[in-house]
C-alpha cells in the first residue's frame, strides 16, 4: 500500500500545474450564494456546486471572469463582486494591494484608518517563491435566548475564540487548520437548540463550560487531479434547504478525497470515517468500576460522476455505501470500481444506495434541479406500496431577481423520503447516518416537507434571508413504557422487520406537522467585522396524542474575522 500511495505521489508531482491557491474556501462563505446567482442569471457557465466546498483557486477563476462582464451586475452585485475580489486578490493576483497584516516580513504594521476598514486582514501573512501562509484570528460574541414549550424562557451567550492557519506549498500542496473553543454561560439546553453547536462532544459533560470544534486538511492539486485528507464540512447534494447526498447534521468527520476534472466531465470519489451509535460498556479494576464510550467503526464511500453537457443542463449519477464494524476495506478504498458489484464479491454485508441528480437552466434566471436517491429496488415490484423499494426524492426551483426585483432570489424545493429509507436491516450500524445522527435531509423517513426561501441583499453589506418549511411524518408507535408497537419505518435508526407489514403507508404512525419560520440578517460593519441577528420558531401539531407547541429562539452576534 506504502508503495502504491509513493507511485500515485510521484505521478502527479509531474503532471503541469498553474499557480494557484489549493487550500479550499469553507462552505459558510457568501460567495457560494453570489456565484450561484452568477449562474442562475447566466453571467457564468458550468459552476459545479453539487459538492462544496471548492477551492480558492476555482473560485478565483469564476470571479475572474466576472470582471468584464459587470455590464450584467446591478449595483450592489458589482460592490459584492469588489469586495470578493477584495478578500480573493491573492488568489486572483498573487497581490497584497488590498490586504492588511498586522504582522509581516517587515514587522509589526501601523492600523490605517479607511485602508483598515476596506482592507482583507491578517494577523500574519508571508509569500515567497515556495510557500505563502495566512494567519487570522477567530473572535465571536454571541446571546441567544429561547422561550416556549420546550424550555419555558432561558438563556445562554458564549464567547468563542480561535485562529486559522492556511496556505500553499509550491502552487500545489495546500494545508488549512481552524481551531476554535467557546466559553459559555447559561444554559446548556439553548445551546443544544443550535444544529451546529449541538454538534459538540463537550456539551454532554456536565461540569465542562465550553465547546470546542477543529478542522484541519491537506489538499494536492495539479492540473486536472486533486487529492484531499483530513476534515472539513462538506455538503453534497444539489438542495436549497438540506442536502440529499451529505448535509450539515452530523458530527464534522474525517475522510480522503479525489476529484478529476476535464472539461464537461468531472469525478469524485471519497471514503469518510463515520461513529455508529454510542453505548457504554462497565469493567472492575483494582477494586474499582469503570466505565467507557462503545462505538462501531463505520465508515462511508462515493463515487460521483457529474457531465455538464452545457450551460443549461448538468446531470449527475453517484453511489454511495455503508459499513462498520471491521477495519476499512481496500474495495471502497478502490476509486475505480462499481460499488454495487464490489459489495456483493464482499457477501453483500453493506448498505449500498445510489442517486441521480439533474440541474437546467433552460428559462431565464430560473434553476431547477432534480435529485432521487434508492436505498432498495425491486423492478418487479416497481411502483407498488412494497417495503422493497425504499427511495428519497426532491424537487426544487430558484428564480433570481423574480417579478424583476433586483438583488433578490426565491427558492421553493419538495423533499419526500419513504418510510424505512437510509435504514439497514442486515446491521446494527449501516444505516444512513453517524453518531445517531442522520446524514441525509433532515426530515428522515416517512416524511416530506416543503421549503420556501426567499433573499434579498439591500446593500453590499447586508443580506437578510426569510425561510419557512412545511414538515409531515409518521412516527413509530411507543407505549408507556417506550417499547415499539407499530414500526412505520418512521426512524432510520429502526430498520423493517420481519414482523412487520410487508405493504407500506406512507405517513402512518403517529401524525406530526411541524412549522418552522427563520429570519436572519447579516451586517458587514467593516471588511471581516459582521453583526448577525436571527430568529426562528417551531410550531409542532402531534395530532396522534392531540398536543400542540410552540417555541422560539433568538440570537444575536459579532463575529470578527482577522
Amino acid at each position: 500500500m506504502k508503495k502504491y500511495l509513493f507511485i500515485v505521489i510521484c505521478y502527479l508531482s509531474f503532471v503541469i500545474g498553474v499557480d494557484a491557491q489549493v487550500e479550499n474556501v469553507p462552505v459558510s462563505n457568501p460567495v457560494y450564494y453570489f456565484l450561484k446567482r452568477m449562474e442562475v442569471k447566466g453571467v457564468i457557465e458550468k459552476y459545479r456546486d453539487a459538492i462544496l466546498p471548492l477551492s480558492r483557486n476555482q473560485v478565483a477563476i469564476f470571479l475572474q471572469q466576472l470582471i468584464d462582464k459587470q455590464s450584467y451586475l446591478t449595483e450592489t452585485e458589482r460592490l459584492q463582486l469588489e469586495d470578493f475580489i477584495t478578500e480573493f486578490q491573492f488568489d486572483i493576483s498573487q497581490s497584497f494591494d488590498k490586504s492588511y497584516s498586522l504582522i509581516d516580513t517587515n514587522g509589526v504594521q501601523w492600523i490605517e484608518g479607511e485602508r483598515f476598514n476596506e482592507a482583507e486582514k491578517y494577523l500574519y501573512s508571508y509569500n515567497d517563491s515556495v510557500v505563502n501562509l495566512f494567519v487570522d484570528g477567530l473572535l465571536t460574541f454571541d446571546a441567544l435566548r429561547s422561550e416556549g414549550d420546550a424550555l419555558g424562557k432561558q438563556h445562554s451567550e458564549f464567547l468563542q475564540f480561535g485562529g486559522r492557519v492556511r496556505g500553499t506549498i509550491y502552487d500545489k500542496l495546500g494545508f488549512y487548520l481552524q481551531v476554535t473553543n467557546a466559553q459559555f454561560w447559561g444554559s446548556r439546553d439553548v445551546l443544544r437548540r443550535d444544529k451546529q453547536i449541538s454538534q459538540a462532544y463537550t456539551l454532554g459533560i456536565t461540569d465542562a463550560q465550553n465547546f470546542d470544534f477543529v478542522e484541519g486538511y491537506a489538499r494536492y492539486a495539479s492540473g486536472i487531479v486533486s487529492a484531499q485528507i483530513g476534515r472539513e464540512r462538506l455538503l453534497w447534494g444539489n438542495g436549497y434547504g438540506d442536502k440529499m447526498i451529505l448535509s450539515d447534521n452530523v458530527r464534522l468527520y474525517d475522510f480522503i478525497r479525489a476529484d478529476i476534472e476535464y472539461k464537461s466531465f468531472k469525478y469524485t470519489f471519497l471514503h469518510a470515517w463515520l461513529m455508529g451509535q454510542k453505548t457504554m460498556t462497565t469493567f472492575h479494576r483494582y477494586d474499582n468500576t469503570f466505565s467507557e464510550p462503545v462505538l462501531a467503526d463505520k465508515y462511508f464511500g462515493a463515487h460521483r460522476f457529474e457531465f455538464a453537457f452545457s450551460s443549461k443542463l448538468a446531470l449527475g449519477f453517484q453511489e454511495m455505501v455503508i459499513y462498520s464494524n471491521r477495519s476499512p476495506d481496500l474495495a471502497y478504498l478502490n476509486p475505480v470500481t462499481f460499488i454495487e458489484s464490489a459489495q456483493r464479491s464482499r457477501e453483500e454485508r453493506d448498505n449500498v444506495l445510489w442517486s441521480f441528480d439533474a440541474k437546467t437552466h433552460f428559462i431565464n434566471n430560473t434553476e431547477i434541479h432534480a435529485s432521487i436517491v434508492f436505498d432498495d429496488i425491486n423492478f418487479p415490484k416497481w411502483g407498488t406500496s412494497s417495503v422493497q423499494n425504499k427511495f428519497a426524492y426532491q424537487l426544487g426551483a430558484m428564480v433570481v431577481d423574480p417579478f424583476n426585483v433586483d438583488n433578490t432570489s426565491l427558492a421553493i424545493e419538495y423533499t419526500r423520503a419513504e418510510p424505512y429509507i437510509f435504514s439497514h436491516n442486515r446491521s446494527r450500524d449501516n444505516d444512513y447516518g453517524s453518531l445517531g445522527r442522520i446524514m441525509s435531509h433532515h426530515i428522515g423517513p416517512n416524511s416530506d416537507s416543503w421549503f420556501f426561501k426567499f433573499d434579498y441583499q439591500p446593500t453590499h453589506r447586508l443580506s437578510t434571508s426569510l425561510r419557512f418549511e412545511m414538515q409531515r411524518e409518521g412516527e413509530n408507535v411507543f407505549d408507556s413504557h417506550e417499547i415499539l408497537i407499530q414500526n412505520v419505518g418512521g426512524n432510520f435508526l429502526i430498520p423493517h422487520r420481519d414482523t412487520d407489514p410487508q405493504e407500506q403507508e406512507f405517513l402512518a404512525g403517529n401524525r406530526i406537522n411541524t412549522y418552522v419560520g427563520q429570519a436572519f440578517i447579516t451586517y458587514e460593519i467593516v471588511n471581516e467585522v459582521f453583526f448577525d441577528a436571527r430568529y426562528q420558531f417551531i410550531k409542532r401539531n402531534d395530532f396522534s396524542n392531540n398536543l400542540s407547541t410552540l417555541d422560539r429562539d433568538f440570537g444575536i452576534a459579532l463575529r470578527v474575522d482577522f
